[in-house]
């Protein structure tokens, strides 16, 4: 389908209308904008500012880190709580879009610690709805249900529609990942109701598109066809042309499930220029294995190679576990056709290897991150009590400058002592505020070492966790399993829990037995407790 060539078009096409290039005039603006910003005084309005010129740049794909790494040292000499969690949220944001998702989850739980201790509910109900993103998109879905539902529960309690919407389609793509496509149809269609009420236009695509996504999964293909070419009519009436792309990488996959290999790609090539335009990686490598497992069904071996190998080259530089996947997947097809089998079998270990050790290592990083924010909290919980001992200590010190010039005006004699008195206070008021700043950076040098124990802690547990569980193969999944048995739960207990059915837990504690050489439970027990 693409030939090397066409390919290298694509690619200089991309380099000159893409906004990373050229891009020296915005760079330099935000460059100056932020050297005008920082000889200004320390206040929470800096912070605001410096917070919006970060989220500017960071939409403009610019670096700066620096950025927003001053509005958090800024805050955290002012005491500006929101404006901690504010700029923490927003470097979860970035680490999510460089496909970082656990240093995501690791600034976005720092930033939720910091938002429980404001007012500004809607702030907070964006970091959990980040949250659920960034742990679904590490397949980690109980965790990603927590904060999904959590965001929805605040978000009714404060009648916020917007939010609403972003807490159910969370839950409902989470529903897609477990494969329960009537839950999940049941959550995007509360979302329809929501848009078509609120007439809005981009939210309706996106609704329309979930519908036909989870109709396609459930190859009810005349309903997915239904549904996902009316949320492209709508992006088209409206020229939204990042979401345009998307409408036809499902419509190629809709036709390829239904064999129509063709028309499918007929429906990726109209997708490729555009994620190229974008520079969105991970579909444009989804489309081009998919291209390549066309043209094998078409017998385009050549071309078939081609895109599967640029589509996985891509999906290992951004850590897509479902693409490296579906590429090499593609790779075993392809040499089975081919009869290259020894070929065809390797592929096949290292898919399915791939496939159980990212689920392990995020669970492990998960796990790992946990414990590091349980740890910083209690530090930033000193942080925040400086914080209100600093703001009662202002306010105590207004009172009394206050009271003192109502009884200067008693004499002149009592305007002198006053006077002194004064003198006296603001010195103790500056030597108090002094000794609280001391005390806070020696509260910062201790985090920092914190995190430095919690590093090395890191390596220390992730090998004794290989250790214990690599010579038996366990997957995340029944490493889970094999826990609730420990704890005495049944079949039913443990499928209500892990959010599957009674079959999957049986296929699982099956798994088990044979990998750990046991016939029953009480086998496997005593075998797990003896490692």
């Amino acid at each position: 389908m693409l030939k090397t060539h066409n390919l290298v078009f694509i690619l200089l096409f991309f380099i000159t209308t893409n906004p990373i290039f050229g891009q020296k005039l915005t760079k330099n603006k935000i460059d100056s904008t932020y050297a005008a910003l920082k000889v200004k005084p320390n206040t929470r309005e800096k912070v605001d500012k410096l917070i919006s010129l970060y989220k500017k740049a960071v939409k403009a794909k610019i670096s700066s880190e620096k950025i927003i790494d001053e509005a958090i040292i800024i805050s955290e000499k002012i005491f500006y709580i929101k404006g901690l969690g504010a700029s923490y949220n927003r470097k979860g944001l970035a680490a999510r879009y460089n496909y970082d998702y656990e240093s995501s989850i690791t600034y976005h739980k720092r930033a939720l610690n910091y938002l429980n201790k404001t007012t500004d509910t809607l702030l907070k109900i964006k970091c959990l709805n980040n949250l659920g993103v960034s742990y679904r998109k590490l397949n980690l879905e109980k965790e990603a249900f927590t904060f999904y539902f959590q965001a929805l529960d605040l978000s009714e309690k404060i009648k916020n529609k917007k939010s609403i919407t972003i807490a159910l389609t969370g839950i409902g793509n989470v529903f897609i990942d477990t494969k329960e496509y009537e839950k999940a149809l049941y959550y995007f269609k509360r979302v329809y109701k929501y848009d078509l009420k609120n007439k809005n236009i981009r939210g309706q695509e996106y609704s329309l598109s979930n519908i036909g996504e989870a109709y396609l999964y459930k190859k009810s293909y005349d309903s997915a066809y239904f549904y996902i070419n009316k949320a492209l009519e709508l992006t088209k009436e409206y020229k939204h042309r990042q979401r345009e792309a998307i409408r036809y990488n499902l419509l190629g996959l809709l036709f390829q499930q239904r064999g129509e290999f063709y028309k499918s790609t007929n429906f990726y090539k109209e997708a490729i220029p555009l994620f190229t335009k974008e520079n969105n990686i991970r579909y444009l490598s989804n489309t081009l294995i998919n291209v390549g497992k066309n043209q094998l069904h078409l017998g385009e071996y050549e071309k078939a190679i081609e895109n599967i190998t640029i589509g996985l080259n891509s999906a290992k530089t951004i850590k897509s576990k479902e693409n490296i996947s579906l590429g090499y997947n593609a790779l075993v097809d392809y040499y089975t056709i081919t009869k290259n089998y020894k070929k065809a079998l390797d592929s096949y270990k290292i898919a399915t290897a791939f496939s159980d050790s990212i689920v392990n290592e995020a669970s492990q990083k998960s796990i790992i991150s946990t414990q590091v924010e349980y740890e910083t909290a209690k530090k930033d919980a000193q942080i925040q009590q400086l914080a209100k001992d600093n703001e009662l200590s202002k306010n105590k010190a207004k009172t009394n400058f206050n009271r003192l010039i109502i009884i200067s005006s008693l004499g002149l004699v009592g305007i002198i002592v006053l006077l002194y008195l004064l003198r006296l206070y603001r010195k103790n008021s500056d030597l108090e505020l002094e000794n609280k700043n001391s005390e806070l950076q020696n509260y910062l040098l201790q985090i920092n070492e914190l995190k430095e124990k919690a590093t090395n802690k890191t390596l220390i547990e992730t090998e004794k966790i290989n250790d214990n569980f690599s010579e038996f193969g366990l997957s995340k999944r029944e490493i889970e399993v094999l826990e609730y048995i420990s704890d005495g739960l049944s079949n039913d207990e443990i499928s209500k829990k892990m959010f599957v059915s009674n079959n999957t837990i049986k296929t699982h504690i099956k798994n088990i037995y044979s990998k750990l050489d046991v016939k029953n439970r009480i086998q496997a027990i005593k075998k797990i407790r003896e490692i």
